[in-house]
């Protein structure tokens, strides 16, 4: 009785789920369609289905947004859950963070390590004229006491081929970057050095990652923070997580 209602279901529900598959397949092709369409240079996004029937959410690098399964209609906000008050879309945009800083090779970055065990990573967009980076690199030793590295990368403000672009190309070009980037952080000015270089490539990733202000900190939990916060303040915060 039970081989016979086995051989009696299982198709159906074989096809049933094939059916369901080719129709998400199909919803998700329309979706990243429309996403060329709006967005010719965006890269093929990563589309799933949203907690809300009929709305599906797209990661395009480190950010998320929402777009109707019809592909009418897109959101670009805050989607929460009443229930637990989860941020469901912040949540989302730490993973893509996460993700998105795994596509940057470390060893374009100028990092500060920490001392002893590593308990916390974080990355820092930096200008090397700003006055609240220098304040925050002036803590970076504390950070580190405290088993936080601190990993820069560039990100001139002013634009490229500026005095400040130009320092940071000097900075990553030195053959002892970390050494360069405290004495420019103390206010010396670097020797003018030029190379191969990833200045330019950073302040693309700033722009993907929607920054417009320096300090700011990518945590390696994917969380941002914007702004210089002080030392004693963000130490406990970093390994309160």
């Amino acid at each position: 009785m039970y081989k016979q209602l086995v051989k009696t279901l299982v198709p159906g529900l074989v096809a049933a789920s094939l059916s369901f598959n080719a129709f998400a397949d199909e919803t998700v092709a329309k979706i990243q369609q429309k996403l060329n369409q709006v967005i010719p240079s965006a890269p093929s996004a990563q589309i799933t289905k949203s907690q809300v029937e009929g709305l599906y959410q797209v990661v395009l690098g480190p950010n998320v947004i929402y777009i109707t399964a019809d592909a009418k209609y897109l959101f670009n906000g805050n989607l929460i859950d009443l229930d637990t008050r989860d941020n469901l879309t912040e949540m989302a945009k730490d993973q893509a963070r996460i993700n998105a800083l795994a596509e940057i090779d470390p060893a374009t970055m100028i990092s500060f390590k920490a001392k002893g065990e590593e308990k916390r990573t974080i990355t820092v967009f930096t200008d090397i004229d700003c006055p609240f980076c220098k304040r925050f690199h002036s803590e970076v030793e504390e950070l580190n006491k405290n088993g936080i590295t601190v990993r820069y990368l560039a990100f001139p403000r002013s634009g490229p081929n500026t005095p400040s672009y130009n320092k940071m190309v000097s900075i990553w070009c030195d053959k002892d970057p970390v050494k360069a980037m405290d004495d420019a952080k103390k206010g010396l000015d670097p020797k003018t050095l030029r190379c191969e270089n990833p200045v330019q490539m950073h302040m693309m990733h700033a722009q993907e990652f929607g920054i417009t202000g320096t300090p700011t900190m990518i945590v390696d939990d994917g969380s941002m923070i914007p702004g210089y916060v002080e030392a004693k303040e963000l130490i406990p915060a970093l390994l309160a997580r």
